[in-house]
This record gives structure tokens, C-alpha cells and sequence, in this order.
């Protein structure tokens, strides 16, 4: 048996070859997608005499009828993406709103500080010049040395209502320092002088109108706007994969071959060897629970949405609403203020002469003094917080940064 074998003829075969090929194709948006094929390849066997070449080309265009088939569903990705980007711009946006919103404020409160300050150093002046006077009417007998106590007392918590004042007006100053941000530089080498004017604008304040206003401008109104659009996207998306596929077919090319090195491009453009192809293609899925399920949770899902917009809008024409109330009676509370201060002035006029006539006693003159700061803080206050209440109410209708003239990036690209 081992010499039969080793007596016996082994063969031996070998192949060798490569090939290469380059496809170019285009996907359209109606659910049609070209194709351009183009082939070269070279086989060599040693089972056979002579070497193989060949090559081909083909074009193709295939036509979605039933699943993919429109732009409808086939630019859904391309229109959430603008959306998502559209989106993202919004919510910057509605930081920099927000942002604005609090430096304006914190400007306010700064104005209101250095407002305060100087209220209480007038109030110093006028408990110093009732001790003053206090001390002429005392040397002349006309009023008991008692007396000089209670008006050094007021002297006194004047000067602690100065510091204090002092006090918070660097607070709001570094407040306003952060939120500026400036580069490098510290709170004390910043200097603010803010002030508020003296006479408020009479700005037109109608609900109506800053409703209609808040639901055209307002970011996140906006935002939740493209989000159900992006839900709606989905459901047509989702939609779509219930129906089974089913696409029209059609390709044409031709095939040369050969033993010689150019007989792969010898063919390559005679009609006798020409090949073609035509047909529909049909596939689906048993059951299709997948596809069920997606649609049904894409529906649930926009009807969430829709719903989170009719509450969104109920929210904002609230806020709306409540800032348009505040900001009318903060405007009243102006004029109301104006004219209490103005009587307290006449007041402590009056009573500063009764009391050097000897008809009115020290503690009833530091009383009406008291009242009249107190009505001068309460007027500077109303002014601030009807500001800040503008401020506000711009926030809430989305036109702070049209109103206070800021242009953002994305504004000038839509202007270009």
C-alpha cells in the first residue's frame, strides 16, 4: 500500500487574480437612489491555459414605492437637525434674556444704593442742624437741657444708618462686578455710577398687547414649538416603517472578457453584449410589532408635547399678565410716593418753626424728620422696583434684548 502510494501522480493547483471596483451613487429625496457601477478583475489558474480578464460597468436607478418613498419621510433626519440646531440657539438665547434681566437689575439696585446713601447723609445733615438748634435754643433758655440728649441720640443712629448704607452699597457693587464679568479685573479697582431718573417714562402698558408679544418672541415658547415639530417629524418617520417595502428596479451595463490583457475593455461599449435588468422587489415583516410599538410611542409622544405647549402658553400669558398688574401699580406707587414726600416737606417746615416758637417739643420735629426719610426712601424704592418691574415684564415677553438694542450672532447671520 505504501509503494502504491508513494508511485502514485500528485497534482497540485494553484489560482491566483485580484479585482477592483468603484461604485459612485446618489440617494434623492424622493426615495430614488442612481447607482454607476464600474469593474476591472484578473484570474489566473493553473488548471487553465491562459490567464482571464474581464470587465464591466452598469448603471442602476431603483425606486421606492410604499416605505421610503417622497421627502416627506426621507428628509425627516435633515429637518430634526435644524430643528435640534434651531433649538440650541433658542436656549442661549433665552440665557442671555435671563441674563440681561439680572444686570439690569442688579444696575437698579446699585442706583437704589447710592440713592439710599445719599438720603441717609441728608438725614445726617438734618439731625445735626436740629442739634444745633437745639444747642442755641438751650443757651438762651428757651429749652430744656433734657432735650439735648434725644437730638445727640438721633445724631448718633443717623451716622449707624450712614454706615450701614455704605455698607450695602459696595455689596450691590460687587454684585454687579460678577455679574459684568470684566476681564482680570478686581471689584476694587472698578468704580460704578449709577442713578435713576428723575422722571419715569409713561410706557404703554396693555396685557393684551404683551401677551401677543410674549407668544411671538418668548425663547422657550419657541423651543417647545420645534420640539413638536420634531415629534411630528417622528411620526411620520415612524409611519412610514409600518408599510412593507416595495421598489421598481432597473439597471443596464455591459460585460467584455477575455485572455488578453485588453480584452476586459474590448467589449465594453458593443450592444451585442449589453445586459439589463427590471423588476420589483417586495419584503415585510411578519407582524411588525417593532414598528407598531415606535408609532404608537411617537403618537403618545407628540401628544405630550402639544399638551406641554397649551400649558407653556397658559404659564407665560400668567406671568405676563402678573408683571403688566405689578408694574401698573409700581407706576402708581410713583406718584403717590412724590406726593407724600412733598407734604412731609411742608410738614417738617411747619413743625421746625412750632418747635422754635417753644409750641412743639424736639421729639415731634425727629418724628416728622423720620417720616419724611422714610418717605423719600419709599419714593426712590418705588422708582427702582417699577424699573426692575419693566425689566421684568420685557423678560417675560421675550423683547428685553430688541428693546435694549442687543444684537445677538445668530441675528446678524439672518440679517446677512
Amino acid at each position: 500500500l505504501i509503494e502504491l502510494l508513494d508511485s502514485k501522480e500528485h497534482t497540485v493547483t494553484h489560482t491566483e487574480g485580484y479585482d477592483a471596483t468603484v461604485q459612485i451613487s446618489e440617494y434623492l429625496p424622493t426615495g430614488t437612489e442612481l447607482t454607476l457601477t464600474s469593474g476591472f478583475s484578473w484570474g489566473d489558474s493553473s488548471v487553465a491555459d491562459d490567464s482571464e480578464y474581464a470587465g464591466n460597468w452598469s448603471v442602476g436607478v431603483s425606486q421606492a414605492l410604499l416605505r421610503g418613498f417622497g421627502p416627506a419621510v426621507n428628509l425627516v433626519a435633515l429637518r430634526q437637525a435644524r430643528n435640534d440646531s434651531a433649538i440650541s440657539d433658542l436656549a442661549f438665547r433665552d440665557y442671555v434674556l435671563s441674563l440681561v434681566e439680572q444686570v439690569e437689575s442688579a444696575y437698579w439696585e446699585l442706583a437704589l444704593a447710592q440713592e439710599t446713601l445719599e438720603i441717609r447723609k441728608f438725614s445726617l445733615g438734618l439731625a445735626q442742624e436740629q442739634l444745633k438748634l437745639n444747642e442755641a435754643l438751650i443757651s438762651v433758655g428757651s429749652l430744656s437741657g433734657s432735650a439735648l440728649i434725644s437730638a445727640e441720640a438721633e445724631v448718633a443712629a443717623q451716622n449707624v444708618e450712614l454706615v450701614d448704607a455704605e455698607g450695602a452699597l459696595d455689596t450691590r457693587a460687587i454684585a454687579l462686578w460678577q455679574l459684568l464679568n470684566p476681564e482680570s479685573r478686581k471689584p476694587a479697582e472698578m468704580r460704578f455710577l449709577a442713578s435713576t431718573p428723575e422722571e419715569i417714562g409713561d410706557e404703554e402698558l396693555a396685557a393684551d398687547r404683551s401677551v401677543r408679544l410674549a407668544m411671538q418672541f418668548r425663547p422657550d415658547l419657541a423651543q417647545s414649538r420645534l420640539d413638536l415639530a420634531n415629534q411630528e417629524l417622528a411620526v411620520i418617520e415612524s409611519k412610514n416603517g409600518l408599510l412593507p417595502r416595495l421598489d421598481a428596479f432597473a439597471s443596464y451595463g455591459l460585460t467584455s472578457r477575455g485572455a488578453q490583457t485588453s480584452s476586459w475593455a474590448q467589449h465594453l461599449d458593443d450592444t451585442t453584449y449589453d445586459q439589463f435588468e427590471v423588476g420589483l422587489s417586495f419584503s415585510t415583516a411578519l407582524g411588525n410589532r417593532a414598528e407598531k410599538a415606535r408609532y404608537r410611542r411617537a403618537k403618545l409622544q407628540q401628544d405630550q408635547a402639544q399638551m406641554a405647549i397649551r400649558n407653556l402658553e397658559q404659564s407665560i400669558e400668567s406671568d405676563v399678565r402678573t408683571a403688566v398688574v405689578s408694574a401698573t401699580s409700581l407706576r402708581e406707587r410713583i406718584a403717590a410716593s412724590r406726593k407724600e414726600v412733598s407734604s412731609r416737606e411742608k410738614e417738617l417746615a411747619v413743625e421746625t418753626d412750632q418747635f422754635r416758637l417753644g409750641r412743639s417739643t424736639n421729639l415731634d420735629v425727629l418724628q416728622v424728620q423720620q417720616n419724611l426719610i422714610q418717605a423719600k426712601l419709599e419714593e426712590a424704592t418705588a422708582r427702582v422696583r417699577y424699573l426692575q418691574a419693566l425689566a421684568a415684564l420685557f423678560r417675560e415677553e421675550g423683547t428685553l434684548l430688541i428693546r435694549r438694542g442687543i444684537v445677538l450672532e445668530d441675528d446678524r447671520e439672518h440679517c446677512l
